[in-house]
């Protein structure tokens, strides 16, 4: 970053920045599950015995030796490809952005202005290994024969493949033993392995400009000077994703495929805020203040749309001041709900058919057999999801339109003594037209499909119309794309104490965060009904939301030494699905501890140490109702008690502030 001072009213300013990461993946094996043909009669890996039972379960029509057993079966086939290895995939992400611009003031007035304009780019490629081509899978199934149907043995005893003229060239094709742990050879594996890549890259040009002041010399309220500030902001976005052929087609198990995508779009932004100042300085009124703001943005995507802001604050004298706003705010779909490629999850979900359904009545079945179920399947172990987890595709929608939030907080602050401030704000926030995955996820459309006593589901309903069955049954996968069709909600209260004083000869200052949630719910379609995931997780409601958490940070300092002990406080959660087959009821509270200092060498470094997690609080553990890894990562600590020391620069720091 720089600055040239190109007069006592003018300033030129730059920033630039450069990042690059390489971050390494590795799951399981690759697990397939897909219809495929495979050699029955004469096959070495079957025992014959087995060969017969295929064949009566699962063979074909075509004899031709006449012994009964079929020359070929068909099968949906489940397996984990343990020989073929794990899944990796390495990313290497790219991001340079760059700002420049020219503020000062005009004359010697106390108006300023800002004109600046910044680019910036992200590029990502990434390289998947552990992939299994499908068409390859289901060559190395199919064993060469001749004439009489027999298949092909040589010398050794060994099979060869068959040309089955649809799954490509022969070239390196082997056999493929599907049956049995660690049955499947090392050039099978070779032949079924496939890598792919992807590249992706984002770019964002943004230009502005705004101009600030007071009204100190045109005129005074009795509060004082209005200030005002007002601009213009136009920012433009792009977005492309170019997978290999591989990948583009859908034709990998493993990854899961993505197609190519790309889009862009740019929106032109006005603005004006005022700080306006009633009173001041009577009884009961040590000060009146009004904020307001007005903005109107012009989206290539969803047209014009408004937002604005009124708040006020009333200092009823040194202890007291009430505050209170409501905005109104709009969010235009990101570039991602817009056009990112649509691909495949496999969140935790059980088929509402399948042997572990919690109600198997009648009706459930009639809807089950009403959309592609069999009836000799329904409530059988053939429908259940492996490992719990369902396939869903998802992905964007570029006829997505505009989100709009209402606003409204309510609060006080109270400073009893000169060291002790205390403020409590209560929040209502609800947003309309939110953008949600149909149906709010893969779990809640099936529960809606095949709740008999929903008005909303059963069969030949928009969330029956998105399960995609096979024919024996079993679910191929769910769509869920991206629509305005959502609500949410969020109330509560956040509760701020700070408190300072002087211990054992230094500064000790005491800060308290806490937040209690009284309603965070979500309704994913107007008729539904409102969830509230306030003290709960699980499949439908994701990741914990705790009622009561808080951030409690005590520090002492004296001379150059800093020390600081961090109290991060998660309250407990209960599963939002006490049906699952595998279940955790109630996370109980988490505790963690971090314990840091720092220590100032001379005026312009310091050397910071400290320890995360200072007691190994492990994460909670969970069956098939989690995010990742048995648990939740992004709210519990899964790395355990860890070290860090770094030493700052704090030219620099002043410097980075000075331009913020």
């Amino acid at each position: 970053m720089g600055h040239f001072e190109v007069s006592d009213t003018a300033e030129l300013y730059m920033r630039g920045s450069f990042a690059n990461s390489d971050v390494p993946q590795q799951l399981a094996a690759t697990p397939i599950f897909q219809t495929s043909t495979f050699t029955l009669d004469g096959n070495p890996f079957i025992d014959p015995t087995a060969q017969q039972i295929l064949s009566d379960a699962v063979g074909g029509d075509v004899d031709t030796d006449g012994d009964g057993i079929a020359d070929e079966g068909t099968a949906f086939l489940r397996r984990r490809l343990l020989e073929v290895g794990p899944r990796i995939v390495e990313d290497d992400n790219t991001m340079f952005s760059m700002l420049g611009g020219l503020r000062g003031s005009f004359g010697d007035s106390a108006w300023t202005y800002d004109a600046y304009f910044q680019t910036g780019r992200v590029n990502q490629n990434s390289i998947q290994l552990g992939n299994v081509n499908r068409g390859r899978f289901d060559q190395a199934l199919l064993l060469a024969t001749d004439d009489n149907g027999d298949v092909i043995l040589d010398a050794n005893g060994n099979p060869s493949c068959a040309d089955s003229g649809a799954n490509g060239s022969l070239v390196g094709c082997a056999p493929m033993n599907l049956f049995g742990e660690g049955n499947i050879s090392a050039d099978a594996a070779d032949f079924l392995r496939t890598r792919v890549n992807s590249t992706s890259e984002y770019e964002q040009k943004l230009y502005g400009f705004n101009i600030s002041g007071d009204t100190m010399d045109f005129f005074e309220l009795p509060g004082g000077p209005v200030g005002l500030a007002f601009g213009f902001e136009r920012r433009e976005e792009s977005f492309s994703f170019d997978p290999s052929q591989d990948l583009a087609a859908g034709t990998i198990a493993g990854f899961n495929g993505s197609a190519p995508v790309s889009g862009e779009f740019d929106v032109n932004e006005y603005f004006i805020e005022a700080y306006v100042p009633l009173v001041e300085g009577l009884e009961f009124a040590e000060l009146i203040d009004l904020e307001l703001a007005y903005r109107y943005a012009d989206w290539s995507t969803v047209g014009g749309v408004d937002a604005f802001k009124v708040a006020g604050s009333w200092t009823i004298n040194d202890v007291v001041r009430v505050r209170s706003s409501f905005n109104r705010a709009v969010r235009a779909p990101n570039i991602g709900e817009l056009f990112s490629p649509q691909n495949e999850g496999f969140p935790s979900a059980e088929d509402p058919c399948s042997s572990k359904a919690t109600d198997q009545s009648a009706a459930v079945s009639a809807i089950c057999t009403a959309t592609g179920v069999p009836a000799d399947a329904v409530f059988t172990p053939t429908l259940d999801a492996v490992s719990g987890q369902t396939r869903q595709v998802s992905g964007g929608n570029p006829n997505l339109q505009e989100e709009s939030a209402d606003t409204f907080s309510l609060g006080f602050v109270v400073t009893p003594m000169d060291d002790l401030n205390v403020s409590i704000d209560y929040f209502d926030i609800e947003i309309e037209d939110a953008v949600f995955g149909f149906g709010g996820g893969t779990n809640n459309v099936l529960q809606k499909c095949y709740d008999p006593e929903d008005e909303l589901g059963g069969a030949g309903s928009a969330f029956c119309d998105v399960v995609n069955r096979r024919p024996d049954g079993s679910i191929d996968f769910v769509e869920i794309l991206s629509q305005n069709v959502g609500a949410l909600k969020l109330t509560g209260f956040d509760m701020v104490a700070d408190y300072a004083a002087e211990v054992a000869g230094g500064n000790m200052r005491i800060n308290y965060l806490g937040t209690y949630t009284t309603e965070n719910s979500f309704q994913t379609a107007t008729g539904e009904p409102v969830v509230d995931c306030a003290g709960t997780f699980g499949n439908t409601c994701g990741e914990p939301t705790q009622e009561y958490s808080h951030r409690m940070t005590v520090s002492w300092g004296m001379d150059d030494f800093d020390a600081q002990l961090l109290w991060r406080f998660i309250g407990a959660t209960e599963d939002d699905d006490s049906g699952t087959l595998y279940f955790q009821e109630d996370t109980g509270s988490y505790s963690y501890f971090d314990l840091s200092g720092t220590y100032h060498l001379g005026e312009n470094y310091r050397l910071n140490a400290g320890i995360r997690n200072l007691f190994d609080r492990e994460a909670p553990r969970f069956g098939d109702n989690a995010e990742q890894s048995n648990t939740y990562p992004a709210t519990y600590d899964v790395f355990g008690r860890t070290y860090f020391v770094g030493v700052t620069d704090r030219k620099s720091t002043r410097l980075n502030s000075s331009h913020n």
